[in-house]
């Protein structure tokens, strides 16, 4: 683990990276969380499968349609 010096950090900084690498704290657990949930492909949020799913849809163009002069008004 790396080591985060109090000669060019200030105590806000340092209690701040002492909190994001302690096990037992909040932000650490957060953190840890986060990347697994973003590195596990079967684990998605609606809008990120909402977004494939537009991403990948066939685009139904009509290239030719009849004419029915009939239903015309």
């Amino acid at each position: 683990m790396k080591k985060v010096s109090g000669k060019t950090h200030t105590q806000e900084q340092l209690n701040a990276w002492a909190n994001q690498n302690n096990p037992n704290n909040k932000a650490y657990r957060a953190n840890s969380n986060n990347r697994s949930n973003q590195l596990n492909p079967n684990h998605k949020t609606h809008q990120q499968r909402h977004n494939a799913d537009r991403r990948y849809q066939k685009l139904d163009i009509v290239e030719w349609a009849p004419d029915y002069p009939e239903w015309d008004d």
